[in-house]
């Protein structure tokens, strides 16, 4: 199999496109494997060249060339296109090279659909706009730092002498080397209690920092069950408590010190600690790599 593009809308309508007519023949696809930064950088009178400030990633801009067959219905592929590609509308853009490439992701936002009305082999542009330049991998990965480890497995033969159900892992540092190239990868932390914790903290030993849920003033207490899980992604930072099947946000239980924790590109070394009650608490981290290109 070669490549293969699958759009799919907000209204979950999906479509194919590839190097077979499934109704359309994708001729080009421009936009994702460059990356483009905007480098700012300032001049001083009496100093060669000048100084590096810092640099953002743009925007990302992917343009489909498609085109049907010259014996078509060319009104009825029109519309595929206008119902997939809506105006103003998100979808999300998935990229596989064969068939045992790692498929890639990004969202989009539809800036433009140009239909060739003319010839009778009609071609169709469509330019993607994500806001979000970053491909991300198809699914989550998670570590635990502690938590509990099963030791059993079925089908199982019980022992007269008793035999344990598990054991405790607990790993106050945990190492994640981010191999994708992309720094500020958020993750999602969830710290579940089994007895009385208060003001759980997960810090990132190589950034010097830290997010900590409570403070002296306003304590987080937590009860065996309850779940606090925090999202550190870009546009999505939030912490919630999870108590008895409802889940309520907290961040106004943060610390003024508190940080919204990223993976960075190489090693990330991130641990837990809390006021009191840190051996009553499981801590799962999860995160998703994000690519610079497919």
């Amino acid at each position: 199999m070669k490549r293969k593009i699958i759009c799919t809308n907000e209204d979950g309508m999906e479509v194919v496109f590839s190097s077979t007519f499934s109704p359309f023949l994708l001729e080009s696809c421009d936009g994702i494997y460059s990356v483009q930064n905007n480098v700012t950088s300032s001049e001083n009178t009496m100093t060669d060249g000048s100084t590096y400030q810092g640099s953002v990633t743009q925007m990302r801009n992917i343009v489909l060339t498609l085109r049907d067959r010259p014996d078509a219905d060319h009104q009825a592929n029109r519309m595929i296109l206008y119902n997939l590609f809506k105006p103003k509308a998100a979808g999300v853009f998935t990229y596989l090279e064969n068939e045992a490439a790692e498929s890639r992701s990004i969202d989009y936002y539809v800036e433009s659909v140009d239909i060739d009305g003319e010839n009778r082999a009609r071609r169709a542009t469509v330019s993607l706009l994500c806001p979000n330049p970053f491909f991300r991998g198809p699914s989550d990965l998670t570590v635990t730092m502690a938590g509990w480890k099963a030791l059993w497995e079925f089908v199982h033969e019980f022992q007269p002498e008793g035999e344990e159900f598990g054991t405790r892992i607990e790993e106050k540092l945990k190492t994640i080397d981010n191999t994708s190239a992309a720094d500020n990868i958020g993750i999602t932390i969830v710290i579940t209690a089994s007895g009385p914790v208060v003001n759980p903290s997960i810090y990132h030993v190589e950034e010097g920092e830290s997010i900590t849920v409570g403070t002296s003033g306003k304590k987080m207490e937590m009860a065996a069950g309850d779940k606090l899980v925090i999202t550190t992604e870009t546009n999505n930072k939030h912490a919630y408590l999870i108590r008895g099947g409802v889940q309520k946000e907290v961040n106004e239980y943060l610390s003024e010190d508190s940080e919204f924790i990223q993976l960075q590109h190489g090693s990330n070394t991130l641990g837990y600690l809390a006021e009191s009650g840190d051996d009553y608490m499981t801590v799962e981290v999860s995160y998703r790599y994000r690519y610079l290109g497919v």
